[in-house]
């Protein structure tokens, strides 16, 4: 290697670590500005379950799902954060019987906190464990995970889960981890850690479907086994009863469509775009923000009918794609955004799992890449002013409609780059092994 090749690694080198920990600044600061209301919920519910009230862990049933939540928890609620925003609890109640023995030793100030610590690290596994998917070694993983990390943690999707300490930065972690597992040879623990995700939020038991187009049987067994675990220690943990109210809110919530400018579904759009007639106006679960709100509508059954088949349709073509493509990692981000665009409770975040491979478009679709995934960057930059494009409905801007269109076109590309892969393995070339999508590795001397 010549002086000019390593001052090149240097520097680029010393500007990667410089941009990650921009990112870190800024993204963090911006999370200890206010108040994780997601997390917040977590935090009631383990409240009011270590003093015994189970009747206040989950929302009441409804004909269809509000995000409002218990009758109590807004008295509590000014005890802990007289400036705070609540949202209901929808996660199992395993998290809460755990998390019940934390209240009396420390205060949210400080639970909320180590989760932002533990959240930060998880977001940036992501981009790591993408990148070893990916097959990116030395300078250009560097680069990848420097550029990747900063354009999350400059984008409202990721801001706005940092913000919220969302559980879904930790379970998308836990997804695209559990697929570096399979891809570096152990299955066991690709399995095992799937399932600790879908323990956390449920729908990452979908992805199994990608072990079984490639006939991962020891992976899924895995999944069985600890799924099953996972759950059985639940039930002995929090006992039935509890649980059997969880899956009444879960099969209200698949009946259930709930529209804010950060549901970016295609339920949502349809619903706030097309059916304004038919929605019902939620006000916020807020403390602080008490006239804001969001919309909701409950679904017809055709509609939840022709939903199901949609998600079993996509599901099927998840197995296909998988099988056809046994190396690829792009089945992952694609399964990724069509479950999200199909389920009727999809934010912003929810798409974290395909955000980490944003940056490997350019590799697979050269100036169509390149233009998808600067247009991602630039649609949820976190300044870039979307609410200044005016209203299609009061709270609802027509900003949303942009950002899930967007998210449709992503799908597309995605669709298109493993298009090009199979191609690609059609004429001998590895697409397991996409080029550095960034800058070249220097030569060696």
């Amino acid at each position: 290697m010549t002086n000019s090749d390593q001052t090149k690694r240097s520097l680029v080198f010393v500007v990667s670590i410089l941009i990650m920990a921009y990112g870190l600044w800024v993204s963090t600061i911006g999370a200890m500005a206010v108040q994780s209301a997601d997390l917040f919920a977590t935090w009631l519910a383990a409240e009011f379950y270590h003093a015994g009230q189970m009747d206040q862990i989950y929302p009441a049933a409804g004909r269809f799902f509000t995000m409002t939540t218990p009758s109590e928890w807004w008295d509590r609620a000014v005890q802990t954060d007289p400036e705070g925003r609540i949202f209901p609890y929808i996660y199992p109640p395993l998290w809460v019987a755990l998390f019940s023995g934390l209240t009396p030793l420390t205060d949210f100030a400080t639970f909320d906190l180590a989760f932002l610590i533990v959240h930060q690290i998880a977001l940036f596994g992501t981009v790591v464990c993408a990148s070893r998917l990916l097959n990116l070694h030395g300078q250009a993983q560097l680069v990848f995970v420097a550029l990747t990390y900063v354009a999350l943690t400059n984008t409202m999707p990721a801001l706005l889960a940092l913000s919220e300490n969302q559980p879904q930065i930790l379970v998308s972690f836990l997804i695209v981890l559990a697929f570096e597992r399979m891809h570096t040879g152990h299955a066991r623990q690709a399995g095992a850690v799937l399932a600790l995700a879908a323990a956390i939020k449920l729908y990452p038991v979908l992805f199994v479907v990608i072990f079984i187009g490639r006939r991962q049987w020891r992976a899924l067994a895995s999944f069985a086994i600890v799924g099953g675990g996972l759950g059985l220690a639940s039930i002995a943990l929090a006992g039935w009863p509890l649980h059997a109210e969880y899956l009444q809110l879960i099969k209200t919530m698949t009946r259930s469509v709930v529209i804010t400018n950060n549901s970016y579904s295609i339920d949502a759009l349809i619903s706030g775009v097309v059916w304004t007639d038919h929605i019902t106006y939620v006000r916020s679960s807020s403390l602080a923000d008490g006239d804001l709100g969001w919309y909701a509508i409950a679904k017809s059954p055709l509609w939840a009918t022709i939903s199901a088949i949609l998600t079993l349709a996509a599901l099927a073509g998840a197995a296909t794609l998988a099988a056809r493509n046994p190396n690829d990692p792009f089945v992952l981000p694609t399964l990724a955004v069509a479950l999200a665009l199909l389920s009727p409770l999809t934010w912003s975040y929810t798409y974290l799992t395909a955000f980490v491979f944003v940056g490997a478009l350019p590799a697979r679709l050269g100036k169509v890449g390149w233009g998808v995934a600067i247009g991602i960057a630039v649609v949820f930059f976190r300044s870039t002013p979307l609410h200044q494009l005016g209203l299609v409905y009061p709270f609802l801007s027509y900003g949303w409609v942009v950002c899930g269109l967007v998210i449709m076109v992503f799908f597309l590309s995605l669709l298109a780059a493993l298009w090009r892969s199979h191609q690609s393995e059609g004429e001998g070339a590895d697409a397991s092994r996409p080029p550095a999508p960034f800058l070249p590795m220097p030569n060696r001397g």
